[in-house]
């Protein structure tokens, strides 16, 4: 299992237990995902959990899955795409303005 997977699965467990609405209150969310991020960099220290390579891109991960659209969520907060179509789940096209 992957560090992402298991600070994912943490967050997860964490914001049902708390109640917590990722939707809503990502200030909140982003706080705990930074929280449980820390938390896992200090027990990877150990050599009994893979390490994370990319801090900020684990957060960004984990906040896109639990309070975006996933993997989309990139390409809706980039400027430069005006649509995203998806037509199966390996087939998505992005579309940019024509003067670009």
């Amino acid at each position: 299992m992957d560090a992402f997977v298991i600070v994912e699965d943490e967050v997860r467990e964490l914001v049902r237990r708390r109640g917590l609405d990722p939707v809503r209150d990502p200030s909140a969310t982003r706080r705990l995902v930074e929280d449980v991020v820390a938390d896992y960099n200090e027990r990877s220290l150990t050599g009994h959990l893979p390490p994370i390579v990319d801090t900020p891109s684990v957060v960004r991960s984990v906040m896109d899955a639990g309070a975006g659209m996933g993997p989309l969520q990139r390409y809706r907060d980039d400027p430069e795409v005006e649509e995203i179509w998806v037509n199966e789940p390996n087939r998505v096209h992005l579309g940019y303005p024509a003067s670009r």
